[in-house]
C-alpha cells in the first residue's frame, strides 16, 4: 500500500495541474502556531521543539501508518492578527518514519516569520481552511489544529469564522496554552473547536506544550472517538501517561 501511495505521489508531481489526481490520505492536518505578541521567542522555540519531537516519536510514526491509506498530509502555518498569517511548512505527504523524521527536521529549522500582532484566531482559522484547496490530497478527514495562549481579541468574530470553517466539513481542534489564562481550555471548548470528533487539549504552560502536542497529535492520528473515551484504547492511555524525554 505504501509503495502505491508513493508511486502515485511521484506521478502527481509530473502531471500538469489540470490532469492531476488527488492522493488519498487518512487525514489532512494543518498545525497552526500562535506567533502573536504574547508569545516571546523562547515560547515560540518551545512550540517548535515540542512539535518536532512529537514527529520523532515511534508512537506518532506508527499512528501515521495506522489508517486505511497508511498516509497523512501535514502542513504548518504561523499566525497572529488579522493581517498576519503565512504557510511555514507546505503540505507534506507522510507514509512512515522516514517522512515523519524529515518533517520534524523541517519544523525544527523553521524560522519565526511573524513576531508581532494581536490574537485573531478567527482569521487564522479561515486562512488555514483555504490551504486545503489544491494541496494534491484527498483525506477522509480535514482538521485544523489551532494552538493559542489567548482568546480571539481582534479581527473577525470567532463565531462567524468558526461557522464558515465547519460549513466546509473541516474539524477544528484546539490546544489551549494556559500560560496567562487558566480557563483558556474552556474558552476553546465553548467558542473555537467544532466538527466531527473535535476536542480541546490543554497545556499548563509552554514547557508543558511538548506533552500536550504529543497527546493531541496521537489522538488526531488514531481518531479516538470522543463519545467512547480514550480509556477503551490501551495505546491511547499509554500515550497520555508516557513522559517525554
Amino acid at each position: 500500500m505504501l509503495r502505491l501511495v508513493l508511486f502515485a505521489f511521484c506521478l502527481l508531481a509530473l502531471l500538469p495541474r489540470e490532469g492531476r489526481a488527488e492522493i488519498p490520505v487518512d487525514l489532512e492536518l494543518v498545525l497552526a502556531i500562535d506567533c502573536s505578541s504574547s508569545v516571546d521567542d523562547e515560547e515560540f522555540a518551545l512550540q517548535v521543539a515540542g512539535m518536532a519531537n512529537a514527529f520523532r516519536d515511534p508512537m506518532i510514526q506508527d499512528a501515521i501508518q495506522g489508517g486505511v491509506e497508511g498516509a497523512v498530509g501535514i502542513s504548518v502555518i504561523q499566525w497572529s492578527s488579522d493581517r498576519f498569517q503565512n504557510v511555514a511548512v507546505r503540505w507534506r505527504l507522510l507514509t512512515g518514519p522516514a517522512d515523519a523524521l524529515k518533517l520534524a527536521d523541517e519544523i525544527e529549522a523553521m524560522p519565526r516569520t511573524i513576531g508581532t500582532g494581536a490574537t485573531s484566531i478567527a482569521n487564522a482559522l479561515l486562512f488555514a481552511a483555504e490551504t486545503f484547496n489544491g494541496n494534491g490530497m484527498e483525506g477522509y478527514r480535514r482538521v485544523i489544529d489551532m494552538s493559542a495562549d489567548g482568546e480571539n481579541n481582534q479581527g473577525l468574530d470567532i463565531h462567524i469564522a468558526r461557522a464558515q470553517v465547519l460549513a466546509r466539513g473541516i474539524t477544528i481542534n484546539g490546544l489551549a496554552i494556559r500560560n496567562e489564562f487558566p480557563n483558556l481550555d474552556i474558552y476553546f471548548e465553548d467558542r473555537v473547536i467544532g466538527g466531527e470528533q473535535s476536542f480541546a487539549e490543554a497545556a499548563k504552560d509552554y514547557v508543558d506544550y511538548r506533552n500536550a502536542i504529543f497527546r493531541k497529535l496521537f489522538r488526531e492520528l488514531r481518531d479516538v472517538p470522543v463519545a467512547v473515551g480514550p480509556e477503551l484504547d490501551p495505546s491511547w492511555k499509554e500515550a497520555s501517561l508516557l513522559p517525554l524525554p
